[in-house]
């Protein structure tokens, strides 16, 4: 396998649907390359990187925290859901959820175990957009205190004149590492994102390129067996999961309600 550098730089997806719903192109790869290398050169924290950073993720919820549940055919996943960071996107979130429309939807790409594309209506990852009945483009909600760190959870449907907006699907963020561990080195990685977040991404993993990019709405803390059984999917070459990984049942609850029922 090629090295693993970032998650744009690898193309596996054969479907011109698909990448273009996640927005790469090969004019995109080589410019992030050209200033990731420049920033490793220089030896500069990228723009936008915050000295102080409150990392609520790696916080035990307040037990009325708001909570997703993911029951799937694997297992169930439990994330919790931050409605004070990125309001508008919970709202909306907890409308489609509340009304049963995430119940039967799919996991419709594995991508080399770092990250998987779910919530859509079909499991072929080149018509899932066109089949998607919701097509709700909101403006990303960027937050200082939500990272692309292993276990989380955004939500991305495409982007235009470099914005990117958030939709009804979402990407469960695994970890780069599982294919270069390199590009994880710690020295690395706060080069690039300072002290305190190059730490966190080197100890918790995760898809450092994905910062400040997209609506970062929940974070995984229950249901790991689950989790890793979806990253580590037998895929088709296309990416699509060669067995069917669905959601059954996608509702909301707290993290008390959560705790209590063990």
């Amino acid at each position: 396998m090629d090295e693993y550098q970032n998650p744009h730089k690898v193309n596996p997806l054969k479907s011109r649907a698909f990448k273009r719903y996640l927005g790469f192109s090969l004019v995109g790869i080589f410019i992030i390359l050209i200033f990731a290398l420049f920033i490793w050169l220089a030896g500069a924290k990228q723009r936008g990187i915050p000295d102080e950073i409150d990392f609520i993720q790696l916080k035990t919820p307040d037990d009325s925290a708001p909570v997703a549940v993911f029951e799937t055919n694997v297992g169930t996943v439990k994330a919790v859901l931050y409605p004070d960071k990125t309001p508008e996107y919970y709202r909306y979130f907890k409308s489609l959820a509340d009304a049963g429309y995430y119940d039967g939807t799919h996991i419709c790409s594995v991508v080399d175990g770092a990250y998987a594309l779910g919530g859509t209506k079909s499991a072929d990852p080149e018509a899932a957009i066109g089949t998607d009945s919701d097509v709700t483009r909101l403006k990303a909600e960027i937050s200082d205190d939500l990272w692309p760190i292993k276990g989380s959870i955004c939500s991305y449907i495409g982007g235009s004149f470099g914005k990117n907006y958030a939709g009804s699907s979402f990407i469960l963020i695994n970890d780069v590492t599982v294919v270069n561990a390199a590009y994880m080195d710690e020295d690395a990685l706060k080069r690039s994102y300072g002290e305190e977040l190059g730490k966190v991404f080197s100890e918790q993993g995760g898809i450092p390129n994905f910062s400040m990019k997209y609506t970062i709405f929940a974070q995984v803390y229950d249901g790991w067996d689950a989790y890793e059984k979806i990253m580590s999917a037998e895929t088709l070459e296309s990416t699509q999961p060669a067995e069917d990984i669905i959601f059954e049942k996608v509702y909301l609850s707290t993290y008390g309600e959560e705790k209590a029922a063990g």
